[in-house]
């Protein structure tokens, strides 16, 4: 009989080998599976823990500490006559809501910022102020029913304008909330923010940069397909991580690089990544159990490399509930509805995504994913649109070729299908029929073998 009293337990029992000695059919997705669901428990034995004070405190607040700080002045309203317009307040307004739904900004209340004279205040008070790296200040006039918007961006620690622009607009759009001049200036903005933070890490060690820098950085090289590139941004977040351990959000993207990986086709071991992956949003999540990204990437891992569509949803959902503007979150759980054969809702969650105008380096990435969802619409000349609006910021992304390749096959363009199939092949010369059945979402959908006989007739080797 065994004395159990005898037996020394090594490491964490929870962890052990699940039926050690059984071979299991598709054990690697099984074996990311009871990962999650381990995952799982230590997420609620989180939520016990914040309950009784015993978790450390990452608010909001702390999350934001790795986002680039950025205040909105008031804007001067120029136009004769209407001094006391409350238009400029508006735009400024307005502004400061584009910025924060982009999430990639700390960006200082429109309450606060109005302490601001914008005809007085010099950026340096607002950096000892509020604390803030970027300043953005302007003016508008109007003509008729459109307005004129002059922008500066301002580095408030040296006191220099980064650029001057000007942006046209209707009134109307100020209204209904749908200002492309706004999201413009949010777009270029964020724009500039990434390349400065890719710029500074190319030339100083990274230990002498701000958090916020590491970060933007790393998430701008992420999106690259060249591999020395993407390889940057792990060691970015490495070092990010060092400083900020357990921070969710480093190992939010740390965990978005590991399932990056996997779709770029760089992986040589895709259990592997997907195992890390979860390891570093499981960390995420017992800093802050609710956290929306990390809850997000929880359901890529779940949808891209597991294929278990289901749980990708509720993941989605959780993080929905959390932050009912997570762009990533809504564009995600619209891919995966067009994999569950869901069309109409699936292009539906996919373009409000893209509304939501994510920033810079990942916009490619948002059309991208939309292109799937009208490819599974059967909306082959929008999917095409979608996918050539991505190729433009990254021609390079293997699942963008996919889908044009797809698309332009089942118009009855073979001879171009042939050709994308080409430069996806450039990219990925190891990717055949056989591995886009075992690897990819896509090819478990309903759709799945059509678009496989399509990639196939385009030139993908069996």
């Amino acid at each position: 009989m065994l004395d159990l009293e005898q037996v020394e337990i090594e490491a964490d029992p929870a962890k052990g080998e699940f039926m050690e000695g059984f071979e299991l059919p598709h054990e690697s997705t099984f074996a990311v599976w009871l990962e999650q669901q381990r995952n799982e428990l230590c997420r609620a034995d989180a939520r016990n823990r914040a309950a009784t004070g015993m978790l450390h405190d990452y608010s909001r607040a702390v999350l934001d500490s790795l986002l680039p700080p950025i205040t909105v002045l008031p804007f001067v309203h120029r136009t004769p006559g209407e001094a006391k317009s409350p238009l400029g307040a508006l735009i400024s307004e307005e502004l400061v809501r584009h910025l924060s739904r982009s999430h990639a900004f700390c960006v200082t209340s429109y309450l606060a910022s109005r302490q601001f004279d914008p005809h007085q205040v010099r950026p340096s008070d607002v950096y000892s102020v509020a604390g803030a790296n970027y300043l953005v200040s302007g003016t508008v006039t109007v003509t008729g029913q459109q307005y004129r918007l002059q922008v500066d961006l301002h580095d408030t620690e040296r006191e220099k304008v980064i650029w001057s622009r000007e942006y046209r607009d209707a009134l109307s759009g100020l209204t209904t909330g749908s200002s492309q001049a706004l999201r413009d200036v949010t777009a270029q903005i964020g724009w500039t923010v990434v390349g400065e933070a890719v710029r500074l890490v190319g030339f100083r060690p990274l230990v002498k940069h701000d958090s916020h820098t590491l970060l933007m950085a790393a998430i701008a090289l992420m999106q690259d397909m060249q591999l020395p590139q993407f390889n940057q941004a792990q060691e970015i977040l490495s070092v990010l991580l060092e400083r900020e351990a357990q921070h969710p959000v480093a190992l939010t993207w740390m965990a978005m690089w590991h399932v990056m990986r996997v779709q770029k086709g760089f992986s040589k071991d895709r259990q592997l990544d997907a195992h890390l992956a979860n390891q570093m949003v499981a960390g995420a999540l017992s800093q802050d159990p609710s956290f929306s990204l990390a809850l997000t990437v929880r359901g890529l891992i779940s949808s891209h490399l597991m294929f278990r569509f289901d749980l990708a949803q509720d993941s989605y959902d959780l993080a929905l509930k959390d932050n009912p503007n997570e762009a990533l979150a809504l564009l995600l759980k619209g891919t995966t509805h067009a994999y569950q054969n869901m069309p109409k809702e699936a292009v539906r969650l996919t373009d409000a995504a893209r509304r939501l105008s994510p920033l810079g380096p990942q916009r490619y990435y948002f059309d991208a994913m939309s292109a799937t969802a009208n490819l599974g619409a059967r909306d082959y000349a929008r999917a095409i649109s979608l996918a050539d609006r991505s190729l433009q910021a990254n021609p390079t992304f293997p699942s963008t070729l996919r889908t044009k390749a797809i698309a332009l096959h089942e118009t009855g363009h073979t001879d171009k299908a042939r050709d994308v199939v080409q430069a996806l092949l450039a990219v990925q010369p190891d990717f055949t029929i056989t591995s886009y059945q075992r690897d990819y979402a896509a090819s478990n959908a309903p759709f799945g073998k059509e678009w496989s006989r399509a990639l196939r007739a385009a030139g993908v080797p069996a």
